[in-house]
Parts: C-alpha cells; sequence; structure tokens
C-alpha cells in the first residue's frame, strides 16, 4: 500500500518562523454517515413559516406561477399541511434526485436552491414523514415518501404507488390550479408544531396563516410584485367538505415608501472588500413614523427591522440586523435600511445559513461597510447620523385636508387655502352661490352638490357698502368654508350636527341684523 505525504505548514510561535510537518496517509476508507444524523434536522433553524418557503422556492424554481399552501383538518385538530404548485413537475429520475439527501440537481445563476437539502431538510424539520407526488409534461405520475423512522433506519424511502400519486396531483385543488398536465404536490403528516392546535384549531389557524403570509409576503416580495406568483393559504375540513377563506399572500416591501425620509436619499455606496471585490449597496432612510406595512413588516419591534437586507436572485435572506457593523436594535437608527444584492462572485464570501433565514460575513466586511462612501461622498457613518436625525425630528403636525374652494371664492383666497393646508382634489371644489332663503336662515349646506347658498336678503348687510359680485364676501365665504368642512364632507347629518348647525345659523342671523 503506497505511502501518502501531506505537507503542514504553519506560523511558529516563535518570531513567526515557518515549520514543516509530514502527515503519512496510508490508504482510504468510506466512512457512511450515521442515519440518526436526521435528528439534527430537528434542530436546523427553521421556523414552520421558513419551511415552508424553502417549499415554495422550489415551486419557483419549477417555474410555477401558482403555489396552494392547505391546511387539512377537522373540527377539533389538524392533520396535514400541503403544499401544491403548477411547475414543471418531475420524472422518476428528477424525482429520486429530490428525495436523495444532498441530491444536487444543476442549479441555474437564478435559482433559490443551494444545498440540495431544502426539501428533504425543511420537510423533516417540522414533520414525522412527508410525500411528494409529482408530473412532468409528458409523463406519468410519480411519487416518493420519507419517514423519518425508515431514514434512521437505513435510508429507506418509499415508493408510492402511481395511481396514489395521480389521485393526489387529480384532486379538485384550486380553481385555477390544473395539475393534470405538470405540477407538484407536497404533504407533510405529524406535523410536530400542530399539536399545539389541539382542541382549538381556528385560533391556530389564524396565527399561523398570519405568520405565512407575513413571511412568504417579505421574503418573496420581489416575485409577488411583479406577478411571477401567485401564493394563497386556506384551509380543508376533512369531515364537512368546507373550505377556509382563502387568503394570497401581499408583498411586504421593506424599501416600498411612498416618499423618502431625507433629501438625497436613496444613495448608492460602494463597499471595497479586501481579498473579495466590490460590493455596491443602496442606503435608504425612511420616512419618521410611517404606518405603512413595508415599515411596520408584520408587526413586532420596528427597530428591530433596521439594518441590513441581504437578497439572493431577488429571495430576501436576511431581513435586518448589522452583522457587527453597530448594536442590531438602537430605537434611534430604526429608519435606516441597507438594500444589498449578493452578486454570484461574492457568494463564497457571505455564509447564508441552511435554512436562508440570515447572512454571515467576516469582520472584514463590516470594517469595509463602514468605511464606504456614496456616489457624492456621503460616508457610511453620515448616512447613519442623518438616519438618526430624521427619527429624533419632532413631525410637523399632521393637517386634516379640507375641500377646496372654488367659484365664488376669489382666486386669491383659493390659492392661500391650498398653499396652507392640504386639500381634497379640484372636482371636490366647494361652489359658493346667494339665493332668497327663509329670514331665519343665513346660509345652507347642499352635500349632493357640495355648495353653500348665502341668504341674499343679508347680502348688502354682509358688503357692507362693497359692490355686489360672483366673488364678493371673501372673508365670510372662507369663514364659512372652513367652518363647514366636515359637514360637506360627511354623508349624513347626526343629530348633533344638526342641532349645531341651527345654532350657527341663529347666531350668524342675530348678527347680520
Amino acid at each position: 500500500m503506497a505511502t501518502k505525504r501531506v505537507t503542514a505548514r504553519a506560523g511558529s510561535a516563535h518570531g513567526g518562523a515557518a515549520w514543516q510537518r509530514v502527515v503519512r496517509v496510508i490508504g482510504q476508507k468510506v466512512i457512511e454517515p450515521d442515519p440518526r444524523i436526521v435528528d439534527a434536522f430537528r434542530n436546523t433553524g427553521y421556523s414552520l413559516e421558513a419551511a415552508i418557503a424553502d417549499l415554495v422556492d422550489n415551486s419557483i424554481d419549477a417555474n410555477a406561477s401558482r403555489v396552494l399552501i392547505r391546511f387539512m383538518r377537522t373540527e377539533s385538530e389538524l392533520l396535514s399541511l400541503i403544499v401544491v404548485d403548477d411547475g414543471d413537475g418531475m420524472t422518476e429520475k428528477a424525482m429520486d434526485r429530490a428525495m436523495q439527501f444532498a441530491g444536487r440537481r444543476e442549479y441555474s445563476g437564478s435559482d433559490l436552491g443551494m444545498y440540495g437539502m431544502g426539501l428533504k431538510s425543511a420537510s423533516l424539520s417540522q414533520a414525522d414523514n412527508f410525500t411528494v407526488a409529482s408530473r412532468a409534461k409528458g409523463g406519468s405520475a410519480v411519487g416518493r415518501r420519507w419517514t423519518e423512522s425508515q431514514a434512521k433506519s437505513g435510508w429507506v424511502c418509499d415508493i408510492v404507488d402511481p395511481t396514489s400519486a395521480a389521485e393526489e396531483l387529480d384532486r379538485a385543488w384550486d380553481d385555477d390550479l390544473e395539475l393534470s398536465v405538470k405540477g407538484t404536490v407536497v404533504r407533510w403528516d405529524g406535523v410536530r408544531d400542530f399539536q399545539k392546535a389541539s382542541g382549538r384549531v381556528d385560533s391556530y389557524l389564524r396565527k399561523v396563516r398570519q405568520a405565512i403570509l407575513n413571511h412568504l409576503g417579505l421574503q418573496l416580495h420581489r416575485f409577488i410584485e411583479q406577478g411571477r406568483v401567485a401564493i394563497v393559504v386556506d384551509a380543508e375540513n376533512v369531515e364537512t367538505g368546507e373550505l377556509g377563506f382563502p387568503a394570497e399572500a401581499v408583498a411586504l416591501d421593506p424599501f416600498g415608501y411612498d416618499m423618502v425620509g431625507a433629501g438625497g436619499y436613496p444613495k448608492k455606496f460602494q463597499v471595497d472588500i479586501p481579498t473579495a471585490g466590490i460590493l455596491h449597496v443602496t442606503a435608504h432612510i425612511w420616512p419618521a413614523r410611517s404606518k405603512l406595512p413595508g415599515y411596520k413588516l408584520g408587526g413586532g419591534n420596528v427597530s428591530r427591522r433596521q439594518g441590513l437586507y441581504f437578497y439572493r436572485n431577488d429571495r430576501l435572506i436576511q431581513a435586518g440586523g448589522w452583522n457587527n457593523l453597530r448594536d442590531d436594535a438602537e430605537p434611534h437608527m430604526s429608519l435606516a435600511r441597507v438594500e444589498v444584492d449578493l452578486p454570484v462572485e461574492l457568494e463564497s464570501f457571505f455564509s447564508i445559513r441552511f435554512s436562508k433565514s440570515g447572512v454571515d460575513a467576516p469582520r472584514s466586511f463590516a470594517d469595509a461597510l463602514a468605511a464606504s462612501v456614496a456616489d457624492d461622498g456621503t460616508t457610511f457613518p453620515q448616512f447613519l447620523d442623518r438616519a438618526q436625525e430624521v427619527y429624533r425630528t419632532k413631525a410637523e403636525p399632521a393637517l386634516k385636508p379640507v375641500l377646496p374652494g372654488g367659484k365664488g371664492l376669489t382666486a386669491d383666497v383659493r390659492r392661500t387655502i391650498s398653499e396652507n393646508l392640504p386639500v381634497y382634489p379640484e372636482e371636490y371644489a366647494v361652489t359658493f352661490l346667494w339665493e332668497r332663503l327663509p329670514k331665519d336662515v343665513f346660509f345652507r349646506v347642499d352635500r349632493d352638490d357640495c355648495a353653500i347658498t348665502l341668504n341674499s336678503i343679508y347680502r348688502k348687510a354682509v358688503l357692507a357698502g362693497a359692490k355686489a359680485s360672483a366673488a364678493d364676501a371673501p372673508l365670510v365665504k372662507a369663514l364659512l368654508l372652513l367652518l363647514l368642512n366636515d359637514n360637506l364632507c360627511s354623508q349624513r347629518e347626526s343629530a348633533v350636527e344638526k342641532a349645531t348647525l341651527a345654532a350657527w345659523q341663529a347666531i350668524m342671523v342675530a348678527a347680520v341684523r
């Protein structure tokens, strides 16, 4: 048997001089993994929603346009979770590769899959067993099932009867899901988290469904916004055959603000990472005290949403956190977010976590980010300082919009109203008229025509000698416009409003007389 020599080099503890040591190798042997490694899948960092997201990633890679996530239930318990898609499906050969642990297919540069473990690790992290049925275009239905016990006893995978696999695919899943030609069904049984739902299925489903919708709406927001995939969550009661109301995932864009928080933002920064290369990132500052879904991102502590947002092939991998640059939850930095699209050439530098829930990077990245500069010369620390200033700045009071003045009011008054108050669109402008009304009435409000009519009996007294014209009495008209705005905007007049208007009429009639 030939002897192999392996040379190892290391720095000496004495002056840094190199030293050499020979490691002699006398052969090789195959050491197979212990099947009990399956136990490790329970502790791979997957939440239920993150595990489901991994399955949806596979659906997107298979060119699915629609994905259905369905809970199978009875009145008192949850039975299974099923993910159905109308993607390309799998042949028998592709199915065996997909079910093989670390069986990696050829990934393209735009695929969301990475390690060849997502289907297995995500499924067994949540369920005692999972079944896959699939059909490729022009092919027959095929199916496989992994159970935790059989995997641990020697990697024994069940072959599903093709008839049974076809029955799974051909169910009437959804009016918009057609799997007779191609598609895939993944079913989880023995889902461990479902134990929490015993006796309170409805409340559990409400909570977990929203968590899933929030997670998918955020992680896959670019796909949803661009219409590349629709994702629906519902539940089926196997006892009654009833379907729960379907809820579709809505994009939660962490950069989806309608106005910037600071002038000049967003800004692009160039991050020069030693030994790795150049990375371009975009720094955003949200407007203070935003109520938009893209800022709240499903609720929780918003301060923990500050920081870096890493994307790989348009799929969000990390939603916040500073990766050792600074404190991740300092409240005054809540408006600062940084968009990072990882290029293929830098993927080996950043370590993407197994569950696609975060990115780890060497300290050199944080140092390079802190030293980065924007195109206009702004430094990254200056960006952080500006975000903090915006957060600390007291917001201007939010003024209530008013109906704008229209015909019968001078152009100068109309312009001044629009310059000083937020106003509704011009089609809601209030018209002023003079008409003869009963003596005990000074004005009349017409909601349907958005008009205020003044009693012409009192016109001479109001003008006090001034010449009558279409836009006369600007002071009285402007005051009435502001005074009666709420009445004009309301759909119906309450008893309190009616009594208030009657009191105003009496006071104004007394004054003008």
